[in-house]
């Protein structure tokens, strides 16, 4: 681990000041406040870069290279343009995340988090104005507190895979205004995290409150991105909950998941105004679900059709294998139990959704599977290249 713990610093200072920005506009805190706050976001940032530059230098220039690309690309798509930055240019006009109040335009999905977007907004603050281009660069910004935090794991040549994995897996989704590569790379550092502090017996991680902040930190991130992140972070608790009582151990770890679990107030305050001002419409969760829902359970061939979206996507075949050979080199059944379950309990969520879309079953999977893969596909991949490098007493 690097001396003085440095990386792990500036990862849990970045991902505190996202979550501190987000904070300012749900408060209605000063246009000034919001500026000082991201300027100091990007002084931190110029600090990990020239403190010294040859320490970790291919995350320096990857990341350069997707600044340079995310500046250099347009914003076209439907969901970055008419989601995701949209709710940031409302944001940026009204100052607060609570523009959204009158649920103007409802085709863009009201009540989605909107970490990202709020982050986004803020970068037009302190620029002084609003463009189609430049806002979307927060939302590369915001891989950085992982990916500084991965670095403290993986070291030299294993960093440079776990770039090449991320490059593989992530693709466009680093630069192009989309959140489904923020939910892949932020749900594989939280499970990580929770590995080190909760499920293993190693007490190197354990004793250090320091990675309970970055936890907590990454855990609230997590859920505010995207609706898939309260699902995905749910997962982990429960996964952590499930092998603790099959251990005998809930009770001595308990109080560390009780604290971590309060990561999810902030997401559950906003959903709750939002249900409580009648903002946004569900998709999914709403009185019709079973309408949709049994009359395609009984019809092998849906399964059969989100099987094929989701299970033999190319890049997720790659990763699982990637996964199998990793742990079949080095077996280590605490962390293949852990990672096992929770793509288990992933992947019975997905199938519920997809079976319960009230959309057509094929537009739907043809439209956001790949999208939602990732997840997966990034968490086998990189739980393959940790567990080659995992060493029982830390780093």
């Amino acid at each position: 681990m690097i001396r003085n713990n440095f990386h792990e610093k500036i990862a849990l200072i970045l991902s505190f000041l996202i979550l501190n920005n987000y904070l300012f506009l749900s408060l209605n805190f000063s246009q000034l406040l919001i500026k000082i706050n991201f300027l100091i976001f990007l002084v931190i940032v110029f600090i990990f870069y020239f403190q010294n530059f040859l320490s970790n230098p291919f995350l320096k220039i990857f990341f350069l290279l997707i600044v340079f690309i995310s500046l250099g690309t347009p914003t076209f798509e439907w969901d970055p343009r008419s989601i995701w930055l949209f709710h940031a240019k409302r944001i940026f006009y009204d100052k607060s995340i609570f523009s959204v109040l009158d649920n103007y335009a409802e085709f863009s999905h009201n009540a989605y988090p909107t970490l990202a977007p709020a982050f986004a907004s803020s970068l037009a603050v302190l620029i002084g104005y609003w463009n189609e281009v430049f806002p979307k660069l927060s939302f590369s910004l915001m891989f950085l507190p992982p990916f500084i935090l991965i670095y403290s794991f993986l070291k030299n040549t294993q960093y440079l895979i776990f770039l090449s994995i991320v490059f593989f897996i992530i693709g466009k989704y680093l630069f192009n205004g989309w959140v489904d590569g923020l939910v892949a790379i932020y749900f594989g550092s939280s499970a990580l995290l929770m590995y080190i502090i909760i499920i293993t017996d190693t007490d190197f991680y354990k004793k250090k409150l320091f990675f309970y902040l970055i936890a907590f930190c990454f855990f609230t991130s997590l859920t505010l991105i995207k609706n898939e992140g309260i699902a995905l972070l749910l997962i982990l608790f429960v996964t952590a909950f499930l092998i603790k009582l099959y251990k005998s151990e809930l009770r001595k770890d308990v109080s560390k998941l009780f604290y971590l679990s309060i990561s999810f107030l902030p997401i559950i305050l906003w959903k709750f105004f939002c249900y409580s001002k009648g903002i946004g419409y569900n998709d999914y969760i709403n009185e019709n679900i079973l309408f949709y829902l049994l009359p395609r359970l009984d019809d092998l061939e849906n399964y059969k059709l989100i099987s094929y979206f989701l299970l033999l996507n190319e890049k997720f075949i790659i990763a699982l294998l990637f996964f199998l050979i990793s742990f079949w080199v080095k077996w280590n059944k605490e962390l293949f139990n852990f990672i096992f379950l929770v793509f288990i309990m992933y992947i019975l969520i997905l199938f519920f959704i997809f079976l319960s879309t009230p959309y057509d079953l094929y537009w739907q999977l043809d439209s956001t599977a790949a999208r939602v893969v990732k997840t997966l596909s990034f968490l086998f991949a990189f739980f393959g290249l940790y567990n080659l490098s995992y060493q029982k007493m830390g780093h």
